[in-house]
């Protein structure tokens, strides 16, 4: 390559790095908008504008959520893809959307959930717990187990649709216990959880802090939940991975921008994150809720959705 022809390259790249560069360094000057793909009123939403308050705090600027929701999600996560890299339009990806997600859609996603998407750090994680109904016979999930592996598909578990955490929680079980159950798809967790203590269904899997009240009000029997250790709200509830070694399987919510996104931006966005999870509003938040802290880094967010969309690349295309 000649000289010019070198100076004429370096000089394209500088002309398409150069707008990276100036938003980076007088970031932030205007409104933020923090796109959420779910509706108002959820927990996805509820932890996003905790959130952003904390954010639009530290950064002087105000972050204002938008719900773009549809297609189980994708609607909202394909406006992100296409916004521009200029850190002014962020969004939340929970794990069951960029992990989970591609794999059970019957229509192609526009967008690649590894390659679209700038990580820059989770601001929330949850354990889901096996509930059976008070009046069960069943106890302890070794039960509930050798049930399933004797007696395969005799226990009905409701679920609010393939793909989403609390299905891919018992499909997990059961590939790593050889147990089967019957499936009943529900269109909300409310609906199942009804069903559950009528006597209609046999289990469910939920978010913790979807069911504490009715297991403290006697109603409903917690089996074990699904993190790596107990949790502080259920101290006296097993995990899975105390009957079964190796099973893990958490709900998490993640910080992201569109790819391109300068990383002195994703730098900035990740320490305030982690400072907004420390906040005493943020943090009794979560404690009321179930649910728990998430630091890390940019490049820990990206280790971990590799890793969780690998397994559950393996899970489910055999399933």
């Amino acid at each position: 390559m000649n000289i010019n022809r070198r100076m004429a390259m370096a000089g394209i790249a500088a002309a398409v790095a150069a707008p990276a560069v100036r938003a980076a360094s007088g970031w932030p000057e205007r409104q933020i908008k923090w796109i959420v793909p779910f509706a108002a009123g959820g927990s996805t939403d509820a932890f996003s504008r905790l959130a952003a308050e904390q954010l639009s705090n530290a950064l002087g600027q105000p972050l204002v959520v938008e719900n773009i929701t549809g297609a189980s999600g994708a609607i909202g996560l394909e406006r992100l893809a296409r916004a521009a890299p200029d850190g002014y339009t962020l969004g939340t990806i929970p794990n069951s959307l960029q992990t989970m997600l591609p794999y059970v859609t019957e229509i192609p996603l526009p967008y690649d959930p590894m390659k679209s998407f700038v990580p820059i750090g989770g601001f929330a994680q949850f354990q889901y717990v096996f509930v059976v109904s008070s009046s069960s016979p069943i106890k302890t999930l070794d039960e509930l187990i050798s049930i399933g592996r004797t007696q395969p598909g005799k226990l009905s578990f409701g679920t609010t649709g393939p793909g989403t955490g609390n299905h891919l929680a018992t499909v997990l079980l059961a590939r790593k216990t050889g147990a089967e159950f019957t499936y009943v798809p529900y269109k909300g967790a409310s609906q199942s959880v009804v069903d559950l203590l009528g006597g209609h269904i046999d289990l469910i899997v939920d978010i913790v802090g979807g069911v504490d009240a009715l297991i403290r009000e006697g109603k409903l029997r917690p089996l074990a939940t699904t993190g790596a250790r107990r949790l502080p709200l259920l101290p006296d509830v097993p995990t899975v991975s105390e009957t079964i070694p190796g099973y893990h399987h958490v709900g998490w919510f993640g910080l992201y921008g569109p790819a391109g996104l300068p990383p002195a931006i994703v730098t900035r966005l990740n320490a305030e994150l982690q400072r907004a999870q420390v906040a005493p509003k943020y943090g009794s938040a979560l404690v009321k809720l179930g649910y728990e802290p998430m630091p890390g880094s940019s490049a820990d967010l990206d280790a971990q959705q590799k890793r969780e969309y690998a397994q559950w690349g393996a899970i489910l295309k055999k399933t």
